[in-house]
């Protein structure tokens, strides 16, 4: 019994353990809307994540090896969002299925779950880029008060409560890992898989803010260029990699369906609405003041107050250069959001981030590393209590910003859950669906017709062709085709499913043989096939390319040697 309280009495008083209580604190105080008070977490993107989670759940009961084809949406044609979304936020929050039955609420657990480790990614980060710079007393408060700015940066808020952008909110945790990764190789010549696992996540999350995030990479490389030997060369190679093999199973399939098809995800006058762009970039003030009816742009109070004194801190900061960087980067990503700056008159690779404010993401978190570490240097004593002082003052400054919130929901879950029909009354945007964005382009300029097409195989180019025992269980069918002439041409069968890569198609003829054979994108956007004009049975069921199955092998094999050498060298340390 002592030796228990002994070593209650060591976790207590272990720094970890206060960081903590200051990070899960500071993530229940900002969810407390989203737990407790039924914040409408339906409100823009939101509905679509539901969705999200309600397909890829479906397509996983209906046996899909692939889970790709949402066979419920856009009509029951299938709509997919995981070909062309990375994917992570539609898997990770259904594991709290096992907790409870409500989409909505799986979403709602994996946002607070987000909040906890964004905090300690921050907190590590910060730990590893102030290591030796100060007291390990300093260090630590400045690195808690750095993941108690991060969870509460306005624009995190937005993401939780304003867009619901979940993707978005979820990649708050990979830009820490990426750069604590990255200095570790780089400036303390470590070898470290966070630059592996940030990346990953950050592709997986959100491919847009990706591209970002790595010409941010590749300045700070260059930036540090004295730094960088044959030791670091190898180590970001061996890096970069293992982050294509991992991510394999999403970029092949993706750029797989490019060349298989035209698909309005990759048509840049569908994907960026230009009108939006200008009406949602940031007032200058707004960096400051919450302006109603608005979205949460502000620095946040203590944040901005720290990047004032980082001005006066040159003499005292011992690794300048990469002070420096994170300074004069973070004031640029923010500047690029401000209302006076041509962002739509930038390269596409920059434009289709589609949201300029997209970029105070960045900004946020490279000001938030530097405005923390300028209070920790001009405040001689700074310690815990000073900053327990600046979380309180964080807080009350930010809660004229949750008066906008909303709260209820739109659509009943069971709604959701059964589709939301595609007719000629629905608007750009529809729930399950977004702005049709990832329908081929022959489907999505003849949208008239997914709205009135029967849900049955229509033969293209006869009408005396009768169709019989057709049954249809999401991305699987089977009918039979009767003819009644003898006719040598080949029948086009166009099937009752949306074109997506990945369909397989048998028929059966009269002797019981069966015949693999192509399908094709048909002028409507659906999945079409050649048959001989017979009496046939035809099967579909979605399997995924060969390509995408050896994706997906490669994957799975790099997690699994992975895991299996890392295991291995901590038996063997033991020893």
């Amino acid at each position: 019994m002592e030796k228990i309280k002994g070593n209650l009495k060591k976790i207590i008083a272990s720094k970890l353990f206060i960081a903590s209580i200051f990070i899960i604190l500071t993530s229940l105080i900002m969810s407390i809307p989203l737990l407790f008070l039924d914040s409408n977490i339906q409100i823009d993107d939101g509905i679509q994540h539901i969705c999200r989670l309600i397909g890829t759940e479906q397509s996983i009961e209906e046996g899909q090896l692939m889970p790709v084809i949402m066979s419920n949406f856009c009509n029951e044609f299938g709509y997919s969002w995981n070909l062309f979304y990375s994917p992570l936020t539609s898997y990770l929050p259904l594991i709290f299925r096992i907790f409870t039955s409500s989409y909505e609420m799986c979403l709602r657990l994996f946002i607070l779950l987000v909040n906890f480790v964004s905090g300690y990614a921050m907190y590590f980060f910060m730990k590893k880029f102030l290591k030796g710079k100060f007291s390990d007393k300093k260090i630590e408060a400045i690195a808690i008060l750095a993941s108690i700015l991060y969870l509460l940066f306005p624009y995190r808020l937005n993401d939780m409560y304003v867009r619901v952008a979940v993707p978005e909110l979820t990649s708050f945790i990979f830009i820490p890992l990426v750069f604590n990764g990255l200095y570790s190789i780089v400036n303390l010549k470590e070898k470290s898989y966070l630059l592996t696992i940030g990346s990953v996540g950050m592709l997986l999350t959100h491919s847009l803010l990706t591209i970002y995030l790595v010409i941010f990479c590749i300045i700070y490389l260059i930036v540090n260029y004295k730094e960088i030997n044959k030791k670091v060369i190898i180590n970001l190679l061996i890096n970069a990699a293992i982050i294509v093999l991992i991510t394999s199973f999403y970029w092949i399939p993706l750029l797989e369906s490019k060349l298989s098809a035209d698909y309005e995800v990759f048509n840049e006058n569908h994907m960026i609405r230009w009108d939006v762009m200008e009406m949602l970039k940031v007032n200058p003030i707004e960096l400051l003041i919450y302006e109603p009816g608005r979205m949460f742009y502000g620095l946040g109070f203590v944040t901005i107050v720290g990047v004032v004194l980082s001005f006066f801190t040159f003499r005292k900061v011992k690794d300048l250069k990469n002070y420096l960087f994170f300074l004069i980067v973070g004031i640029i990503s923010v500047i690029m959001t401000l209302n006076c700056f041509p962002f739509e008159k930038l390269p596409s690779i920059f434009t289709m981030m589609q949201f300029s404010f997209r970029m105070l993401e960045f900004g946020g978190f490279f000001l938030i590393v530097i405005a923390s570490t300028a209070i920790g240097i001009n405040f001689e004593k700074y310690n815990i209590y000073t900053t327990l002082c600046l979380l309180c003052i964080s807080v009350l400054t930010l809660i004229p910003n949750l008066s906008g919130l909303e709260y209820g929901s739109y659509i009943s879950e069971e709604d959701l859950i059964n589709g939301i029909r595609v007719t000629s009354s629905t608007g750009r945007v529809h729930a399950g669906c977004a702005s049709f964005e990832y329908l081929p382009s022959k489907a999505f300029k003849n949208r008239k017709y997914i709205e009135e097409r029967s849900n049955l195989p229509i033969i293209l180019n006869a009408n005396n062709i009768e169709i019989k025992d057709f049954n249809k269980n999401g991305t699987n069918c089977s009918f039979h085709i009767e003819s009644s002439e003898n006719d040598a041409k080949e029948l086009q069968v166009e099937l009752p499913y949306i074109y997506y890569i990945g369909y397989n198609v048998e028929y059966v003829d009269d002797s019981g043989d069966v015949h693999k054979i192509d399908n094709y994108e048909s002028d409507n956007g659906f999945v079409c096939v050649n048959v001989p004009n017979n009496n046939i049975t035809i099967n579909v069921k979605y399997t995924g390319t060969i390509l995408m199955k050896i994706a997906y092998a490669i994957s799975i094999l790099s997690v699994c040697i992975l895991l299996g050498i890392f295991v291995i060298k901590k038996f063997v340390n033991r020893k």
